[in-house]
């Protein structure tokens, strides 16, 4: 017996060591993108987007072969980092996708590359490859439904069964029916999967608590709700645990500084006693951007939250209140803030030690109230001319500078 299981386990770990040799590659399958631009950000607003009128009607979406890259992409962001090139065929669609795991000597992209093509009604998977191991055809359209069927990807494919009515490949486009009601069904995801953070509530409570003793003549400052949040998850959780409660920490932050707008998407279920702005810099700006794109980036999407910050300052510059250097500072900051909180087990117990000893919003956010704000679309265009622009690159660059001189993102 005890022989039996031995060699059960060096088999299989023989086994696993040959797969790893030929799936993983220091060199991704497809080339490496450089993230999505602010017209491909609007045009998944536009995809994505379902009038109230529309959430019981059956919708249509044809989606060339760049709205395709940008949705898979973005997908896929959801869950692991990624790089994907996708093409049309006569009758199929080419997909190479190379997932980011933790760098080996083998290398640290797995490679997937694989066709779907239209047979009859149904989709069917052809020539499916894990880097060189080749999937007979038969098999992969068993298998991987199966995979994904018992894992957490299920909840997705259920949606997608009970919503999407028709899939047809077409010569270059995609065509997908689906009903609006999609998108409610996709917010309810969301809060499920925030509902995998059993301590939420406690750190909510724990805000609660910190507001309910606030002094009014005072500005409640944004290290007074995350220095107590990061010192409780230090001293009360393990290291094991640390990126799931990092990510809990920012969720209840952002909840309280954004109050109703976060209401509708994250499991709240706690009624704050008081109710303040949160400032830094003596500003509220600062601290609702910095805290939308951390939570950005340390649970929904890292590769779109600086996009994001860029587009909604153009379109500020455009129709709202001006193209701000500073909220877009934030913006950068946050993101790197998102990022080293879920970065690895011992970055993110290290951010908390580092959190549970800092005092002052500067050790997270620079002073950069000197940067221009307030910029139309014409000072904007007048001043630097697009974000392509070297002044545009100039100033980016200063901003990164003053990151870098933080002393916790330069551990990163």
């Amino acid at each position: 017996m005890l022989k039996a299981l031995l060699f059960a386990l060096f088999s299989t770990a023989a086994l696993l060591a040959v797969v790893l040799l030929f799936a993983i590659d220091d060199t991704p399958l497809p080339s490496l993108n450089q993230g999505l631009t602010r017209e491909d950000i609007q045009r998944a607003k536009q995809l994505l987007y379902v009038r109230p009128e529309e959430r019981n009607q059956l919708k249509t979406v044809y989606l060339d072969q760049k709205d395709l890259n940008i949705a898979v992409s973005y997908l896929l962001d959801h869950f692991v980092e990624n790089t994907t090139q996708v093409h049309f065929g006569q009758d199929r669609i080419d997909c190479q996708i190379a997932v980011f795991v933790p760098e080996t000597l083998l290398g640290r992209y797995l490679d997937f590359s694989f066709s779907v093509r239209q047979v009859n009604d149904a989709i069917r998977l052809k020539s499916f490859k894990v880097g060189e191991i080749s999937i007979p055809d038969p098999a992969a359209n068993l298998v991987i439904p199966a995979l994904v069927r018992n894992t957490p990807l299920n909840d997705y494919w259920q949606v997608l069964a009970q919503y999407v009515k028709n899939v047809r490949i077409g010569p270059q486009t995609l065509e997908i029916g689906y009903l609006g009601s999609i998108v409610d069904a996709a917010k309810q995801l969301v809060i499920r999967k925030h509902a995998e953070y059993p301590n939420l509530h406690l750190y909510q409570q724990q805000i609660n608590d910190i507001v309910g003793r606030h002094d009014p003549s005072w500005r409640l400052s944004l290290i007074d709700l995350l220095q107590p949040l990061f010192a409780s998850a230090y001293q009360n959780t393990r290291e094991a645990d640390a990126i799931q409660e990092n990510r809990a920490i920012i969720i209840a932050v952002a909840s309280y500084i954004y109050k109703r707008d976060l209401r509708r998407y994250l499991p709240l279920g706690l009624v704050y006693s008081k109710e303040y702005p949160v400032f830094a810099y003596k500003r509220v700006d600062i601290p609702q951007h910095f805290i939308a794109s951390a939570l950005l980036a340390a649970v929904d999407s890292s590769l779109l939250s600086e996009k994001m910050g860029v587009d909604k300052e153009l379109g500020d510059a455009r129709q709202g209140s001006g193209f701000s250097f500073i909220d877009l500072s934030a913006d950068m900051a946050g993101t790197r803030f998102g990022r080293m909180a879920i970065a690895s087990k011992t970055t993110a117990r290290q951010l908390q030690k580092v959190m549970a000893e800092t005092k002052d919003y500067s050790a997270i956010v620079p002073d950069v109230q000197d940067l221009p704000e307030q910029l139309d679309e014409a000072d904007f265009k007048q001043r630097f001319e697009n974000v392509g622009s070297k002044r545009y690159k100039d100033l980016i660059s200063e901003i990164d500078k003053r990151l870098d001189n933080l002393p916790l993102y330069q551990s990163q």
